[in-house]
C-alpha cells in the first residue's frame, strides 16, 4: 500500500516532471500478470520495467526486512490510512521487499538516491522535485 501512495502522489505531478523532461520508471519484482493488475488498479501512466530476479534491487542496495514491515510504525501508518477512509488492499508479492526512489541521469549518474527503511519510508514528491530544481530546469513552470 505505500507504493501505491507513492506511486499516486508521483501520478498527481506527472505534469511537473514532464515540465523538468524527467521520465518516471517503476521497477517491480512482480510477474507479468500481478504487474499488469496493479498497473490496472492504480491507473500509472509510467513505465514498469520487471525484475523477477531483482538485480536492480540488489544494485542499489534494497534490502528485504521482516522487522521494517510489521514495525509499529506501520501499523499508524495503516491506521491512519483507515482513518482517512481508505480501503487497505491485499498484499500480493513480497510483502517485506524494501524500495526506494533514485534519479539517475543519462550518463548514468545517480543524483538522488533514497533506499527505503522501510515500506512507508519514501521521500516526498515536493522533495524530490526541490532536488531537481538545479537539473533540466527547461523552462518556468505555469501552474
Amino acid at each position: 500500500m505505500p507504493c501505491r501512495e507513492h506511486v499516486a502522489q508521483l501520478r498527481d505531478r506527472k505534469a511537473e516532471f514532464d515540465a523538468r523532461e524527467i521520465s518516471i520508471v517503476l521497477v517491480s519484482f512482480a510477474s507479468p500478470e500481478l504487474a499488469a493488475h496493479w498497473q490496472e488498479a492504480t491507473h500509472f501512466p509510467f513505465p514498469l520495467l520487471l525484475d523477477p530476479e531483482r538485480r536492480a534491487y540488489a544494485a542499489f542496495g534494497l534490502g528485504s526486512s521482516v522487522l521494517a514491515a510489521w514495525h509499529p510504525k506501520m501499523f499508524l501508518y495503516y491506521f491512519r490510512l483507515l482513518a482517512k477512509g481508505r480501503k487497505l488492499m491485499p498484499v500480493k508479492g513480497d510483502p517485506y521487499q524494501l524500495g526506494g526512489d533514485f534519479l539517475i541521469d543519462q550518463q548514468g549518474m545517480i543524483l538522488l538516491a533514497h533506499p527505503s527503511d522501510d515500506p512507508a519510508d519514501r521521500p516526498l514528491v515536493s522533495e524530490i522535485l526541490s532536488d531537481l530544481n538545479p537539473f533540466r530546469v527547461q523552462q518556468p513552470l505555469s501552474l
